[in-house]
């Protein structure tokens, strides 16, 4: 599914985010009214990184049912969240609509900030009517500097009361490596109710792409309360339960695509989901050394909020990567 993800740093980058989150909005289905509403958020949001941020991040990710832009940045964050949200509270050399007026151009709106550590906002503008998930999902991405495209692909599926979600990361970078990572998950797209192990079959005797690739697969069944999980490869997969603590959960070595696991059939966790859950899944373009403490409070906000706060403070940035983040109820 589409993503992008643009490093802003300076003046010049403001006037891309506008541009290109326009195209991909349109792209995504938008009104002409909406694609030009995600543009002026665009350009408030790269306004506010380049004045005020460290490693600024701006995200436009097209999902099932909703078009999302994420900025995040690992500082320094905001000492007065609700202060932010004022009109007339904003940065010079933007349009001067502030945050409060991009929460009114949005659908849905949320913001997580620690002071000192760094700020998330999503902005969010719905598609048609929205999959009845039985999910919340959430995606970051990231495209490693240098390359024109993300070589880490994802996908959210549903049918028959089924959501299957996955995160692939095609072996190395740039073109190639995408098309072995979207090789991978367009078997979700294809058919979401076949069992993980099934998919995870699949993709391995897929021989389309010239490279392999690391998969991840979650599948959700909300009405038994149950959720199977498969992987292969260095996926950091981690299922929070209700109370907080979490269990990673581990993939088999190696790779999937042309028949690298000659067959070998990979067993599927089952482990309990409900409401209170929470899986988070990326590739090793993310660094796996975050702990608890840092989603403190996080749990509270959207799982794409989420997704772009561990994006940002945890991207290795000459690596593509992708975080996907579920959370138990339903909606997008």
């Amino acid at each position: 599914m589409t993503g992008v993800a643009l490093p802003v740093r300076e003046p010049v980058h403001v006037r891309q985010a506008r541009q290109q989150t326009g195209v991909l909005a349109r792209e995504a289905g938008l009104s002409e009214r909406d694609v030009e509403r995600v543009a002026i958020a665009a350009t408030e949001l790269a306004g506010n990184l380049v004045k005020y941020a460290v490693d600024g991040l701006l995200m436009a990710i097209g999902r099932p049912g909703a078009f999302d832009l994420i900025a995040t940045d690992r500082g320094p964050g905001l000492r007065h969240v609700e202060d932010s949200m004022r009109d007339g509270y904003s940065t010079s050399g933007t349009l001067g609509i502030g945050l409060g007026g991009v929460r009114r151009m949005a659908d849905e709106f949320d913001i997580f900030s620690r002071y000192g550590e760094g700020t998330v906002v999503l902005a969010r503008w719905l598609v048609g009517l929205r999959p009845p998930l039985g999910v919340r999902p959430g995606v970051a991405m990231f495209t490693a500097l240098g390359e024109t495209v993300c070589g880490d692909s994802w996908v959210v599926a549903e049918r028959d009361g089924i959501t299957t979600v996955a995160v692939s990361d095609g072996l190395g970078h740039g073109p190639e490596a995408a098309v072995a990572s979207a090789a991978a998950t367009a078997h979700v797209s294809a058919d979401p109710t076949a069992s993980p192990s099934e998919l995870i079959a699949a993709m391995d005797a897929d021989g389309t792409a010239r490279r392999g690739a690391t998969v991840a697969v979650a599948q959700f069944h909300p009405a038994r309360s149950t959720m199977l999980f498969c992987g292969v490869g260095n996926t950091t997969v981690r299922l929070f339960s209700p109370r907080g603590d979490h269990e990673t959960l581990v993939s088999v070595p190696g790779i999937v695509g042309r028949r690298q696991r000659r067959g070998s059939r990979v067993q599927p966790l089952t482990r309990p989901w409900s409401d209170g859950n929470w899986l988070i899944m990326h590739t090793d373009g993310v660094s796996e050394r975050w702990g608890d403490e840092e989603l403190s409070g996080a749990f509270d906000r959207d799982p794409a909020t989420v997704a772009g706060w561990l994006l940002g403070r945890h991207v290795r940035r000459r690596d593509d990567a992708c975080v996907l983040v579920a959370a138990g109820g339903a909606g997008p």
